[in-house]
């Protein structure tokens, strides 16, 4: 009899940190819980965003030498099989740099920065896009996020497993209770994560790199690896 009543014990403390049984104003008891779903998911595609950074003495000339090698890039591209709307422009901008000498403004070059977005949905050809876009002329890799391309139903699925917990843990600390779950009266949702992986980098050594021969250059290899979908809902249950 002491053993039931140490196991009884041992349940009440686990479950009550993140449920709670209480009497409302009109005497109906109520269980409220919370439950969460996780789903581990692949990687399958994944979205690139590279640059093509030029510097000159006149703003015109340097505006069309960056044109002209993020023109040999989006071709090297398309080239490989990616989408023409699956390239846009992300960002663009021609500036004078200047620093500050003596008390006075020292203007010096010109610097043009042209940046795609591409997004790769056969994640096997991120390396060979990363590679192309380098030997075309890209000379800065400011982000790689991975993504997943049926997300809703992973989505569904993580929601799922999180009712489903909550469920669960109720009616466990209801019948220990001496009690019967009734109908749900409540219930809300919280994302908690939401899959993806994103490194960023700046490729100053994948740069020079590309400049070399093509005997010499190495491919870029990447792996997608798994994130994870995470779900929890907060409900409140009745009891009888």
């Amino acid at each position: 009899m002491k053993k039931s009543k140490f196991i009884l014990f041992a349940l009440s403390a686990v479950f009550l940190t993140s449920c709670t049984i209480k009497t409302t104003e009109n005497n109906r008891r109520t269980v409220s819980v919370t439950g969460t779903g996780s789903v581990e998911v692949e990687a399958d595609n994944a979205t690139i965003i590279l640059s093509v950074i030029t510097r000159g003495k006149e703003a015109g000339s340097t505006a069309r030498e960056n044109a002209e090698k993020m023109t040999k890039v989006q071709e090297a591209v398309l080239e490989l099989g990616i989408l023409k709307e699956d390239v846009s422009t992300e960002h663009y901008t021609i500036n004078q740099e200047s620093n500050y000498s003596n008390g006075k403004v020292v203007y010096g070059d010109y610097v043009a920065t042209n940046r795609i977005r591409i997004f790769v949905k056969d994640l096997s050809m991120a390396g060979n896009v990363i590679d192309a876009a380098l030997k075309a002329g890209a000379n800065q890799l400011s982000s790689f996020q991975y993504g997943i391309n049926s997300k809703d139903v992973y989505v569904k699925q993580a929601r799922t497993l999180a009712v489903q917990n909550a469920q669960d843990t109720a009616n466990l600390l209801a019948t220990t209770s001496g009690a019967f779950l009734g109908r749900i009266l409540s219930i809300n949702e919280h994302q908690n994560n939401f899959g993806f992986y994103r490194v960023t980098a700046k490729a100053a050594n994948a740069v020079e790199e590309a400049e070399d021969s093509a005997a010499s250059f190495t491919a870029t290899p990447i792996s997608g690896g798994k994130t994870t979908i995470t779900f929890s809902v907060d409900a409140v249950y009745e009891l009888k």
